[in-house]
């Protein structure tokens, strides 16, 4: 992940935790239950507020959760005791410090979007080694805040690729994915939506 993008969620940490917490992804944690049974242990990817963290422990799931801002991992501690223990902080890519299938599955909401195909390959292939099944990811079909270059007015990476472009590479890295329907943005943004895929390990 770029640091333009971390440096962003560094500085920004509280206002957009509170943007977090307001909305809840009936729909997303909905897709996690039938895709996982209660207890599996699951890895989150960019955690923010550590809404989905909490929400996915409290239904069950035993989460492990990382994200690249100390300060939005800060936030989440106070924000969810319950996650003491369970966030950490690291910047895709990177090797991750888990043993081979480590987790049943592995979800992310609105994380993968900031990251380069160059850096995806890695990262996803990093993913598969360290989950048995599969994960669910959401991410965004159209960004009209996003300009030619892939740079938002505060500087973030966007990476707004085709789902077909998503679902190769999650192909490249051993995931066969089922896309969901495009859905409205949860916080009201017009002409934002957003695609929630189900990832199945190949092998």
């Amino acid at each position: 992940m770029k640091q333009r993008t971390i440096d962003y969620y560094e500085k920004n940490a509280v206002e957009l935790c509170e943007r977090y917490e307001s909305v809840s992804l009936d729909s997303f944690h909905q897709a996690l239950k039938n895709s996982f049974e209660p207890g599996s242990c699951l890895l989150e990817i960019g955690c923010g507020s550590g809404r989905d963290a909490a929400r996915a422990v409290s239904s069950g799931f035993d989460v492990a959760a990382i994200d690249a801002s100390r300060q939005l991992l800060a936030e989440a501690q106070k924000l969810h005791p319950e996650l003491e223990g369970r966030l950490f902080q690291m910047a895709l890519p990177c090797q991750l410090p888990f043993a081979d299938k480590t987790f049943e599955g592995f979800y992310s909401v609105a994380c993968l979007m900031h990251l380069p195909p160059s850096d995806l390959h890695q990262v996803m292939s990093e993913i598969h080694r360290v989950v048995r099944r599969g994960g669910i990811v959401s991410l965004p079909v159209c960004r009209p805040d996003v300009d030619h270059s892939g740079l938002d007015e505060h500087g973030r990476v966007f990476n707004l690729m085709p789902v077909e472009e998503w679902a190769r590479i999650f192909a490249a890295g051993g995931f066969d994915a089922k896309v969901g329907a495009e859905e409205p943005d949860s916080l009201g943004r017009e002409g934002i939506s957003w695609v929630t895929i189900t990832l199945k390990n190949r092998t």
